[in-house]
Parts: structure tokens; sequence; C-alpha cells
């Protein structure tokens, strides 16, 4: 049972009943709204405190973990980072061998993640990082995949395998990159003697006699032929590219090499002529593969437009009658 309150009251000399004022209830409510606030905020500092949930226990295990790795992590980055530095050189490297030119510079880099990114970043941050390296490699194995399948399965990129690179016959035999020099590709054509179908070993490359043919990789001279008969491949050039490679170079006019003879990529040894069974001046250019004819259009990859190249494609692929 509440009692009344009673407040003296001076200028009438007695004691009246205590009258509930707004300025009264509203300091009461502030008081105890404050006091509340206060007190819940204790509770949920104790809580915090000295209670721990499940998820809790899980990210301060991940953490400590983390923690734990750091330094190894470091050092695996580091080792990473170096390999990388040694395979950029090395690719650039490779590049210029092969192409006599510097690798041309990229336009956009791939997104990279730094060592000082990785090495501050908490729990949570390690995610986005993992998503850009992913990402990164995913796009690297897809690159790779696209080159392995472009050389062939067999051809792993290793510093053994420079001399196997190197040795690739890459560059025309005549100096100007002109698609419309061939003029009869490899494949089944029509002889210009007999009329009738067979197997054209190589490509025929239109030029004025005394154009300068050259040797589309090195090695050594492996055979000379001259004849002065009115069939077969007339004065011709063998090279031995090594690796399982050679080319064959014939209805030549001059020969400027001997047999044995060590020649580099792009070396001149010999000129177009018109000996042998030859209708007209024109290179006959072979490539022979582990004993086996191959198209030597595929290995033109130097020096050459993607349009020029795809121009020479079309070009031999038509079924039409060689000179030779």
């Amino acid at each position: 049972m509440n009692h009344p309150k009673y407040i003296y009251n001076p200028k009438t000399c007695q004691y009246e009943r205590a009258r509930v004022t707004w300025q009264g209830a509203l300091g009461a409510v502030f008081s105890i709204l404050s006091l509340s606030a206060l007190l819940f905020t204790a509770i949920v500092f104790l809580h915090n405190r000295f209670v721990e949930t499940d998820y809790e226990r899980s990210l301060r295990a991940e953490n400590k973990t983390l923690k734990e790795n750091k330094p190894q992590l470091e050092e695996n980055l580091e080792t990473i980072e170096a390999t990388l530095a040694t395979l950029r050189s090395q690719e650039k490297d490779l590049y210029t061998k092969l192409f006599n030119t510097p690798p041309p510079e990229t336009g956009t880099a791939l997104p990279s993640v730094h060592k000082e990114d990785v090495l501050v970043a908490d729990a949570s941050g390690f995610r986005s990082l993992l998503k850009v390296i992913s990402d990164r490699s995913a796009e690297l194995s897809a690159k790779s995949a696209g080159t392995n399948r472009a050389f062939g399965e067999s051809i792993h990129v290793a510093p053994d395998d420079i001399a196997l690179l190197t040795s690739l016959p890459s560059i025309q035999p005549l100096d100007e990159a002109n698609p419309d020099a061939l003029v009869s590709g490899f494949g089944k054509r029509v002889n210009p003697f007999h009329k009738g179908l067979y197997l054209h070993p190589g490509v025929d490359l239109v030029a004025p006699r005394g154009t300068a043919v050259r040797a589309t990789a090195g090695g050594h001279v492996s055979g000379i032929n001259k004849s002065e008969l009115q069939a077969g491949y007339g004065n011709s050039i063998v090279i031995d590219h090594g690796n399982g490679l050679s080319t064959r170079y014939a209805h030549l006019e001059e020969i400027h090499v001997k047999t044995g003879q060590q020649v580099s990529k792009g070396t001149t040894i010999g000129t177009v002529g018109n000996s042998g069974g030859s209708i007209a001046p024109h290179l006959h250019y072979e490539v022979i593969r582990d004993g086996e004819h191959v198209d030597p259009v595929l290995y033109f990859i130097e020096n050459m437009t993607t349009k020029q190249h795809n121009q020479l494609l079309e070009r031999s692929k038509k079924q039409n009658q060689s000179l030779d």
C-alpha cells in the first residue's frame, strides 16, 4: 500500500500533499532509462568478455593458425616471386631466340596479390585475396592449355627443350613474307607432266631467277645434289636441324654452301632457279620430321601477321597444278 508524501510549504507554514509534476515525471523516466542502458551495456560487456560461442571459438582458432603460419607463408611467397621472376626472364629470352625480336609489351597485366597484402590481411580479408589468386590461376591454366594444344601435347618447354624450339624451321626460305608467292601447297596436286594426281611433298614458291634462298633454321648441310637432268629435284640442298627435323630446297640455280657446313637461321644458301623437273623458276621447299614429310606452311610463324599466315593457309589448300 502506497503512502502519500507530504512536503512543508513555508508560505502556509503547513505540510501539504506532494503533487506529481511533468518535470519530475520526465526526470524519473530519464533516470530509469539511463540506468537500464548502463545495466544492458554492462551485461553485454560481461557476456562478450567471459562467454564464448562455438563460432567465436572457431574464429579464434583460425586466427591463431594464421598467425602461426604467417612466417611460412611469407617464405613461400618469396620463393614464388623469385620463381615467377625467373620464368618471366626465361620467357623473354626464349621469345627473343625464337623470333629474333623482343616480346611485345602487354597492355594489361593479370591481377596479382602482393606479399604485403597477404601478410597484413585478417581472416575475412583472405577470402578476397584467395579469389584473386584463384581467378589468376584459372586464366593462366587456360592460357597454358591453349599453348599446349597449339604446339602439341608432347612438347613441354624446359631448359633442355630450347634446342628443340630453336631448331624449328620457322621462317620462310624467301626473304619477303609474300603469300602470293605460294602457288602450290602440300598434299595431293596435279603433276605438270603426266597431269595425274600425286602427293606433292612440299610447297612451291615462285620468285625470279637469282632470288636469295635462306636457311629456315640453324643446322648443318647434310646433302647437296647437283644435276643437269630435266627431272627430279635438280640442284638441291638438305639441311639437318637436329631433333628429327630437316628441310630440302630444290630446283636451285646456284648453291652457296658445302656438305657438312654449319649454317645459321637466315643464312643465304643458294638462289632460285629452274633446274631439274621444273616448268618455271621457283623454289620447291620441304620439311621432313622423323622421316615423314609435313606441311611447311604450318611452320611459317616468324615475321608474319595473322592475316598473311591465314592467306598462306588458304592458298596451300587449293588442289591445283604444281610446278615440279
